[in-house]
Formats: C-alpha cells, structure tokens, sequence
C-alpha cells in the first residue's frame, strides 16, 4: 500500500520541526490530525517512526531512511 500524500507531508513536517505541535502549524492542520497521520503511517510501515524525548520527538532509523524519497515525492508535487 503507497502511503498517502498527506501522512508523508506530515512524516516531512515532523522531521523538520521536531515535534506534533510545530508540524501542525507548519501546515495549518490539528496536532491530533498529525498525530494520527503518523500513527497511521506506522502501522502501514509497520515500524516506529519516532521516539519522545524530552527535546520533541527524535526520527527512528526508519523515519531518516523514509526522508530522501519524501522529499523526493515533495519535490515532484511542488510543495
């Protein structure tokens, strides 16, 4: 199943701005919505895509090797 073209938005967003809150105004959606993009995104993948720490959230091993072909995606869409 390819991922949805929001969740791998909200997977970017994520990764640039360090934590839920930060994404979700970087987009103009709802931190529960971020939130469930990326609970949803893990489990299509099957694999943990962040950990909590007490700095936001910190990108698994999985979450970093996901960021070339997101932006490559992101790039193609024009975003």
């Amino acid at each position: 199943m390819t991922p949805s073209w929001d969740h791998v938005r909200s997977l970017l967003a994520v990764l640039s701005e360090g934590s839920l809150s930060a994404a979700a105004r970087k987009l103009g959606l709802s931190q529960p919505t971020i939130g469930r993009h990326i609970d949803e995104l893990e489990q299509q993948l099957g694999a943990a895509l962040f950990t909590r720490s007490p700095s936001g959230l910190e990108p698994t091993a999985t979450a970093l090797a996901l960021r070339p072909p997101a932006e490559a995606m992101a790039a193609a869409a024009g975003s």
